[in-house]
């Protein structure tokens, strides 16, 4: 974990970053972007931490919400970040719930390699991490 905040202090990690409130998206479904993502609202390690779902190409995006690997965990595989890393790690793990409904065979974590399988099993296999 050492080398891992050192790196994060030396690029600032520390500095204080203002950030509002969540605010919802202007209408509910796909997004006007590109590959049309669907938000999947995931909250827990931020207020309005959100995976975002490509049904076309089966990916979910799911950032710090879901990863595979950290510099601070000694598990690979699907997982929580640590409890450090989370506004509210209770409804980090009552976000896996929506994650199992994704219809998904890739999930793309915020830290980590790329997870192929479906999202459920991902969910399932980062709850039963975490309440170990």
């Amino acid at each position: 974990m050492l080398p891992w905040a050192l790196h994060a202090l030396r690029a600032g990690g520390t500095a204080h970053v203002p950030i509002c409130e969540p605010r919802a998206f202007p209408a509910p479904g796909a997004l006007d972007l590109p590959g049309a993502p669907t938000p999947v609202h995931t909250p827990g390690h931020s207020k309005g931490h959100c995976a975002y779902h490509l049904p076309e190409s089966g990916v979910l995006i799911t950032g710090d919400g879901l990863v595979t690997a950290h510099p601070t965990s000694r598990t690979s595989g699907p997982q929580l970040l640590p409890d450090m890393f989370h506004t509210d790690r209770a409804r980090a793990l009552v976000f896996l719930d929506a994650i199992e409904r994704v219809d998904a065979g890739v999930l793309l974590p915020g830290h980590g390699p790329v997870h192929h399988g479906s999202a459920k099993e991902a969910a399932l296999a980062a709850r039963e991490r975490a309440v170990k």
